[in-house]
């Protein structure tokens, strides 16, 4: 092994050994989610149909975001677009605290949306790029992609519960918790090593123009692969439709009168059953196959409709908010199964050329559906309750997840060999027997 291989593979391990400890700390934020329902409605008194709509927002810059996203990713590396993305979120934290109307509020989430079309492209391709080519090459990324994400479902759920307990205390301590969180994830990314060596460009060498056909290019390829389109647009559909679960199924448990504490530990134990069920990603689909995607999206839209049902008894009968609440558990149950497989299946057939290209496209289709998602909720929530708008929201998503998996069906879950050389193109191990 000359000089170069053995740097390599010092590079692999310690990006490999560094990647699950990063993800749990770094995946979303911790110390916020369902707080921040709770803190941008009771501190910042904006409307609830308002936090949806911000949401909506969010999802709209994360279109616009694709684009810079992809330059930023290509002029600087896969390990120091991580480090600005980072970066980036601790700036969208301290905008978070010092908002006080509600423009602030659409200048961080501009700031998100870059952060994450950064993270979310980036991060899976080091991943990618650092480990080994081989023929099981996807149950490695697979297994070390499932550790870092099953560890942040396990630590949200706690940090959940925390928040809940430290938000009656003072409604700032979590989102300064959250920041600090930030911080530290991003001293950590720098600990990555740069997994593709490219020739160093300086400003005036560097094309956007040229990153642009690239870019152009590669949706080409990707609008031509019928894995590929099939595969964004369940993703576009279903994560519009979880995304935007988030906050209406914060605002039902506020209708039923529950505390922040209680909110914050239902949501908890949510986070705790991600955690322990993203570690079963791969019993579940060697045991559901290529029919995986079919079981949660059905499983999560019925669960949506059933909870929206059952929430309008909860005044005569205060029980049925233990069988709602199961009910909600549902999309926890699968999220994390969900995220492992689309990003397992995404860089399947994919090289460093174009996997980062990939998850850009994901994230664009996914954008477009999210913002839709979230000012259709939004647009509910406005003349409906929150119990009314989950049953309208739950029946539109499963017919649209219907409509999606009759498109799919031949054309994922296909073995190598009967996928065309097209699809095939950028594939790393087609040559391996």
């Amino acid at each position: 092994m000359n000089k170069r291989e053995k740097n390599l593979a010092k590079m692999r391990k310690r990006n490999m050994r560094l990647y699950p400890i990063y993800k749990t700390l770094s995946w979303d934020y911790l110390f916020f989610y369902t707080i921040n329902f709770l803190f941008l409605t009771q501190v910042k008194h904006i409307s609830a149909a308002n936090v949806v709509l911000v949401d909506a927002f969010y999802a709209i810059f994360g279109i616009i975001a694709q684009i810079p996203a992809a330059i930023i990713i290509n002029f600087c590396g896969r390990k120091k677009s991580i480090i600005i993305a980072n970066f980036i979120n601790c700036l969208y934290m301290l905008v978070i605290i010092f908002s006080r109307y509600f423009t602030d509020l659409i200048l961080a989430e501009i700031l998100s949306s870059l952060a994450f079309a950064i993270k979310q492209s980036a991060e899976p391709s080091l991943l990618n790029e650092s480990i080994p080519r081989a023929t099981f090459k996807d149950k490695i990324f697979a297994k070390i992609n499932e550790k870092g994400l099953s560890g942040y479902y396990i630590i949200n759920s706690i940090t959940m519960l925390l928040s809940g307990w430290f938000f009656e205390i003072n409604p700032y301590i979590p989102i300064i918790l959250s920041l600090t969180v930030n911080i530290l994830v991003t001293l950590m990314s720098k600990g990555f090593i740069e997994p593709v060596q490219k020739k160093k460009q300086s400003i005036k060498e560097f094309s956007i123009r040229k990153n642009i056909k690239d870019l152009e290019d590669s949706l080409k390829f990707i609008l031509k692969s019928e894995r590929l389109k099939s595969l964004l647009l369940f993703a576009a559909i279903f994560n519009g439709m979880i995304v935007t679960l988030i906050n209406c199924e914060t605002s039902l448990l506020e209708e039923m009168k529950l505390s922040s504490a209680a909110i914050g530990i239902i949501a908890a134990v949510f986070g705790l059953l991600a955690g322990i069920t993203t570690r079963k990603q791969e019993f579940f689909n060697s045991k559901f196959k290529n029919k995986s995607l079919a079981v949660i999206g059905i499983t999560v839209g019925i669960s949506t409709i059933l909870a929206g049902i059952l929430a309008m008894f909860t005044d005569q009968w205060r029980w049925i908010i233990i069988i709602v609440v199961i009910a909600l558990s549902v999309r926890s149950l699968f999220k994390g199964i969900f995220y492992n497989l689309e990003e397992k299946y995404c860089r399947n057939f994919a090289n460093e050329e174009i996997d980062a290209k990939i998850y850009i496209s994901r994230d664009f289709v996914v954008s477009i559906a999210s913002a839709i998602a979230g000012v259709y909720a939004s647009f509910l929530l406005e003349r409906i309750s929150s119990a009314w708008t989950m049953v309208v929201f739950g029946i539109s998503n499963l017919i649209l997840i219907i409509i999606a998996l009759v498109y799919m069906k031949s054309r994922i879950g296909l073995k190598p060999e009967e996928y065309s050389e097209e699809e095939r193109k950028y594939d790393e191990l087609k040559d391996i027997k």
